[in-house]
């Protein structure tokens, strides 16, 4: 659900508009993050997620960090920046580990070592295969974060596609440009529209293109030299 404050005649109204966004879970692959040259929205992994169970300071030190660094520097190398850390917790193991006296957690490492400021980036699940309350609150906490930052990163990468195709569209009157081109791309936007069930703004793209090409034939008919719309 996204709210939108509409300003007019001096007072404030506010929009509820109903969206859909489905998410898949993919593995984590290097040649799945995006590419300077490919420019599609709907062809890489938006947000990231990396999981663990580690509960003990030791292998932390020894691996499991070594590892998060690399999976970070392979998301900045490719311009990522939405990413969270789910710790899975589990009591079992904790009863295990007797350590005499208390020890910072895991999850409090990690948020000093990758996260910053934002130490929201870091969250965990609490034994979530049980039916307790605690798991219960640890699921709802998780599940809520991970639509929060899913949703902040199509709405950040959806105003990039719109810019660059905004600049691409500034370009229809340089030599080599190709309407074709530039038409799968605002075709891209509208897919994305449609797949959010905004149907009307999925339209609109599909005007914009048609009145794009119209022009173009005009001038062509007018003796013009429209770009290639091969």
């Amino acid at each position: 659900t996204i709210y939108i404050s509409v300003y007019a005649c001096g007072f404030t109204m506010t929009l509820k508009i109903m969206i859909y966004l489905e998410a898949n879970f993919v593995q984590f692959k290097e040649e799945l993050l995006p590419k300077e040259e490919n420019k599609a929205l709907l062809t890489f992994p938006f947000l990231h997620v990396y999981w663990t169970d580690c509960c003990d300071s030791e292998v932390y030190k020894a691996s499991v960090k070594e590892d998060m660094q690399r999976w970070q520097a392979a998301l900045r190398l490719h311009g990522s920046v939405d990413w969270l850390i789910a710790v899975v917790e589990s009591d079992n193991k904790k009863k295990n580990k007797t350590n005499l006296l208390p020890r910072t957690s895991i999850v409090d490492k990690i948020r000093s070592d990758f996260c910053n400021k934002q130490s929201d980036r870091c969250v965990s699940l609490c034994d979530p295969l049980k039916e307790s309350s605690r798991s219960q609150e640890s699921w709802s906490s998780f599940l809520t974060k991970l639509r929060t930052l899913l949703l902040m990163s199509f709405t950040r990468n959806l105003g990039r596609f719109e810019d660059e195709m905004r600049t691409l569209r500034e370009k229809r009157t340089e030599p080599g440009w190709s309407f074709c081109d530039y038409f799968m791309v605002q075709e891209e936007l509208a897919f994305v529209f449609e797949m959010l069930q905004q149907f009307e703004d999925a339209l609109v793209q599909y005007d914009e293109l048609d009145a794009l090409f119209t022009q173009y034939v005009l001038n062509f008919g007018a003796g013009g030299k429209p770009s290639s719309v091969h």
